[in-house]
């Protein structure tokens, strides 16, 4: 019996030993299929360590795709706006073939290869540093709306802070003005039953990326609609980096970020972008002159929307930052919540210190996930070797995104530097020419780095043997964050 019973373990694991080879041969052919080969060999590694474990993550997690039946709608997505993008393009009066100097005009010709938005004079931006600011400007802005309200954030709640804003909304409704709100799945998930009940009142409501427990009908669950923006009337827009929740949400955690109050012609790209999600997830496209009305300058700002994600075929968001970098000769100024760099990112600033741009960093001190804590630390020695300057901001958790390149041109949004915001979220960046924006987030700047620690070459390596390897082998997911 006992014999028998030893067989019989043995048939079993010679059948596991079998699972866990068929795992990594199918893994080796499948996971390197259009993924760089940082990432692959990160997912490859993992499959090799823990077949069944990684080879289950990879299921839900690492295939670089979205649902069929998704994917269906993305394909359909430019048909379905081309009446919104052929208005905007014949809005001729208010485009602007901007005429940088030579250095610049690499990025104009980029983003003109993109052809996703014309690049627009005549906007005017304001920069909001509190949510208290945000919901009194988006109240004033909702009671004063004639026709529709658009509001799209990874992250909304009602509660105290936030409860105007919903108001507003409701106040509107019965005045007869349209107003839909779309929130991500999973980042609103914790509140999502409070915002599900305004539909009752009129508000229409759509979550995007809804969850599924089926890989099938999700092809992966942890897609993201990461972008903040609202839209009144098409002719006020609000975009950056602010979700509409407290600030103070997470335990011991207080987020501090900006949001843009923009008017003139960039409200209809970021109308375009709504549109494009709302036609996603709800199957109706948003067109015609209510919602798309004839645009009027309202400053001297040329901006440019860049919206980036699974229904865009070009990492726009990871290209245009490397551009800039590339291009700028005196300095290179990035604010960002997560820097998780790919290698083709590192290389461009480590390049850039040594031709002698002044790269500066302002990351926050304290993170909010541990492992990109870790993972993000791991770079600092080599860019302080470069003399790349990094200071990290203690006094919040600095959610704040934005680049400023030779003080000119600007790129304030969604987008994190780290992959998942290259190449899996949906993200909004906004393009800014004119010098305008740079002198207000120069402003910004300052007020950072006077709260700001710099960070040492000589502070920095006294840290201990422990957090060196612990940090080191963070770093080894990077490609997977």
């Amino acid at each position: 019996m006992l014999e028998l019973f030893d067989l019989q373990n043995a048939h079993w694991a010679a059948l596991y030993v079998l699972v866990e080879w068929l795992v990594r041969l199918f893994a080796l052919i499948v996971v390197p299929m259009r993924r760089p080969p940082v990432t692959a060999t990160a997912w490859l590694l993992l499959i090799f360590f823990q077949p069944l474990i990684g080879g289950i993550i990879y299921l839900f997690v690492g295939r670089p795709r979205v649902s069929s039946a998704r994917q269906q709608k993305i394909d359909d997505l430019e048909k379905a706006l081309a009446p919104n993008l052929n208005h905007l393009q014949k809005q001729q009066s208010l485009h602007h073939r901007t005429t940088l100097p030579d250095q610049w005009r690499p990025i104009a010709q980029l983003a003109r290869h993109w052809r996703i938005f014309p690049e627009f004079g005549g906007n005017a931006v304001a920069v909001i540093e509190q949510l208290p600011e945000l919901v009194r400007q988006l109240v004033a802005d909702i009671d004063n709306a004639n026709h529709s309200v658009h509001l799209l954030f990874y992250i909304a709640a009602r509660d105290d802070l936030t409860e105007p804003v919903f108001t507003a909304m409701l106040r509107a409704v019965k005045r007869g003005v349209e107003v839909r709100l779309l929130v991500d799945d999973y980042g609103s998930k914790k509140f999502m039953a409070p915002l599900l009940a305004l539909e009752a009142e009129g508000i229409r409501v759509a979550r995007a990326f809804p969850r599924s427990k089926l890989p099938r009908q999700s092809a992966r669950f942890d897609l993201r609609n990461h972008r903040k923006l609202v839209v009144i009337d098409g002719l006020i827009g609000y975009a950056g980096s602010m979700n509409l929740i407290r600030p103070d949400f997470k335990p011991n955690i207080i987020y501090e970020d900006i949001m843009l109050r923009l008017r003139g012609p960039i409200a209809l790209e970021l109308q375009t972008i709504f549109a494009g999600d709302w036609y996603i997830e709800r199957n109706a496209m948003l067109t015609g002159v209510q919602y798309f009305p004839t645009p009027e300058a309202a400053g001297d700002e040329i901006c440019l929307g860049l919206p980036s994600g699974p229904e865009y075929p070009d990492p726009v968001q990871q290209q245009l930052l490397l551009s800039l970098i590339h291009v700028s000769t005196e300095s290179i100024r990035l604010v960002t919540p997560y820097f998780v760099p790919d290698d083709a990112m590192l290389l461009a600033l480590k390049t850039a210190a040594q031709r002698g741009v002044e790269v500066e960093l302002i990351l926050s001190e304290r993170l909010d996930q541990r492992l990109v804590q870790w993972a993000q630390e791991s770079y600092y020695a080599e860019l302080l070797d470069e003399g790349i300057i990094i200071r990290r901001y203690p006094r919040y958790f600095l959610h704040t995104k934005f680049a400023l390149f030779d003080d000119r041109i600007s790129l304030i949004g969604s987008a994190n530097l780290d992959v998942r915001s290259s190449l899996i979220n949906a993200e909004l960046g906004l393009l800014f020419y004119a010098p305008q924006t740079a002198q207000t987030l120069n402003r910004l700047l300052a007020r950072y780095r006077d709260s700001a620690r710099i960070l040492s070459i000589e502070a920095w390596a006294l840290r201990s043997r422990r957090e060196v390897i612990i940090q080191n082998l963070a770093r080894l997911t990077t490609p997977l964050l």
